[in-house]
């Protein structure tokens, strides 16, 4: 298997992140073509012709609250990066910061379950943004129990 050192690893994801954020600003201006395509889009799945004007409205303020939680989770993964690339991996912010992450997902999941009222599909991803906000918890719970070991190492030296 390829093997990359710490350093690369650690600037290709801030790199990566910062076209995430650069794709969710442009996804700002795309939005309003994007979303009246999608529900025009014929499909044997759903009803999205039954959508009212105000179920469009919705569904657009929807993806806009989506892509909202996107740009936040976004700018806390970068302020991550930034820490462990400074070596600040084992602190109470760095847990702070991966528990904001998880809880991005699982808002995500929501909104992509109300989504599913006209997408079906979106129930699948609102199932994914509960697997990836628990898997997080769990890298959360386990940085905090390595801080907080780090901590009391500190202390006994």
């Amino acid at each position: 298997m390829l093997k990359v050192s710490n350093k690369f690893s650690i600037n290709l994801s801030i790199a990566i992140s910062v076209l995430f954020f650069i794709a969710c600003i442009a996804g700002l201006f795309i939005m309003p073509v994007l979303v009246p395509m999608l529900i025009d889009t014929p499909d044997n799945i759903g009803n999205r012709g039954d959508i009212t004007e105000i179920g469009r409205v919705l569904v657009m303020a929807v993806s806009y609250l989506i892509l909202a939680v996107f740009i936040f989770a976004d700018v806390l993964m970068f302020r991550l990066l930034q820490r462990v690339k400074n070596g600040f991996v084992f602190t109470e912010q760095s847990v702070s910061l991966i528990r904001g992450v998880s809880w991005c997902c699982f808002a995500v999941c929501l909104l992509f379950a109300f989504l599913g009222l006209y997408f079906q599909l979106s129930f699948i991803v609102a199932f994914l943004g509960i697997f990836l906000g628990v898997c997080l918890r769990v890298v959360k719970n386990v940085i905090a129990e390595a801080t907080e070991i780090k901590n009391e190492n500190d202390l006994t030296v």
